[in-house]
């Protein structure tokens, strides 16, 4: 995840924790509690050291935003139907979407076993 993806970077850059602190600005200490996944940067810090380790901004917000819901919901049933509806208020419907992955695969299933058969003409 987003401690990972941190750690990575910074290796590949080939700077060390403290280099990463002086250019960032940021506490050495912090940093390896980042890396470590023992603290969570804020977007601010998530987005700089992207910038800095040459990291694609996305998939580090990505995570960024996987680790702070992880750390704030607790997943049971209410919570994963509360998340559910504000979905559907948004207007992203999961229950539609495996629908329409299952109605993609029947269709591709039909494919294959048409192809056979004319295969086999």
């Amino acid at each position: 995840m987003l401690d990972q993806l941190l750690k990575q970077g910074r290796e590949a850059s080939g700077l060390s924790t403290r280099a990463l602190a002086h250019q960032s600005g940021i506490d050495q200490a912090l940093i390896s509690k980042f890396e470590n996944g023992n603290r969570i940067p804020t977007q601010a810090q998530a987005r700089l050291l992207a910038e800095l380790l040459g990291i694609a901004l996305q998939p580090v917000l990505v995570a960024w935003y996987r680790v702070k819901l992880l750390h704030l919901i607790d997943f049971n049933p209410e919570a994963i139907e509360a998340i559910t509806g504000i979905l559907e208020e948004k207007g992203l419907n999961l229950a539609k979407s495996a629908e329409k992955e299952a109605q993609i695969a029947s269709i591709l299933s039909e494919i294959d076993l048409l192809k056979n058969r004319l295969q086999n003409l």
